[in-house]
């Protein structure tokens, strides 16, 4: 999608099918059809949210598209899309960009960004800047030690079910967070009590930032965090009289979108 300096769409969302083998060839080909049906006239530059560790520009590590990584995407990108300029960014800071500048932590200088979904991501702003760390890692929220695990075991759809099931709700394996989400709104018992396990996790994410960073406010995304009265209801009363605060995203699914334009921003 084309994006205007002010944050918002101008033009539809085009969508492009990719995967787990997607090669450089196989994006070059979507990137290319794709610039055909954009009006791109208009277009200065590009931006690109991507899933796994981005630095200096090169996709480093990335358990989703591991055969992207090394490659020198930002001239890939460009080659295809008329030789405009491109820089790429993991996909949880670009959502932080997009909804610190334009969304739910609008006019926050120093913000955090989780995303909550089939893992956990994350990503901090200080003083107006993403901050990416000695090796670009900053952020990954889902390696911090959780019990006898770590975050992302417990914070995930995947973890969702396991806390239903050790409650003792009736799952089979094609039961989804959003299943157990009808099933908390219906009042079942081990659907509230998996969701008020995973809200307990969630916060104590929450309170681990700000003791280190003490943002103005941390912002929650994905997919899960849309079961936000089932998991974070006591959110706003447990930080009455604090700092910072916990909000919910506002741009959906086009922050990534947004805020990987926004790279281009300054």
């Amino acid at each position: 999608a084309a994006v205007t300096p002010f944050g918002e769409l101008a033009t539809e969302v085009f969508t492009a099918t990719t995967g787990v083998g997607v090669t450089t060839d196989d994006l070059t080909r979507e990137l290319q059809q794709m610039w055909l049906q954009v009006p791109h006239q208009s277009i200065r530059a590009g931006g690109v949210g991507i899933t796994g560790v981005v630095r200096q520009q090169s996709l480093t590590a990335s358990d989703f598209l591991p055969r992207l990584v090394a490659h020198d995407l930002p001239a890939l990108f460009s080659a295809a899309l008329g030789n405009i300029p491109v820089k790429i960014e993991n996909d949880a800071r670009c959502f932080l960009l997009a909804e610190a500048r334009f969304g739910a932590g609008r006019g926050a200088r120093n913000a955090c960004g989780i995303t909550l979904g089939t893992g956990a991501g994350g990503a901090v702003m200080v003083n107006g800047e993403l901050i990416t760390g000695a090796n670009a890692e900053a952020g990954e929220v889902w390696r911090i030690p959780c019990r006898d695990s770590f975050l992302e075991y417990f914070v995930s759809g995947a973890g969702l079910v396991r806390g239903y099931q050790a409650a003792g709700g009736n799952a089979d394996e094609t039961i989804t967070a959003a299943d157990i989400a009808v099933r908390a709104r219906a009042g079942e018992r081990a659907a509230l009590q998996a969701w008020e396990s995973y809200g307990n996790d969630v916060y104590a994410l929450c309170e681990t930032m700000i003791a280190l960073l003490e943002p103005e406010v941390i912002i929650l995304g994905g997919s899960m965090a849309q079961a936000h009265d089932l998991f974070g209801a006591q959110f706003k009363e447990k930080l009455a009289g604090r700092a910072s605060r916990i909000a919910l995203a506002e741009l959906d699914a086009a922050a990534g979108l947004i805020g990987a334009a926004a790279l281009h921003f300054g």
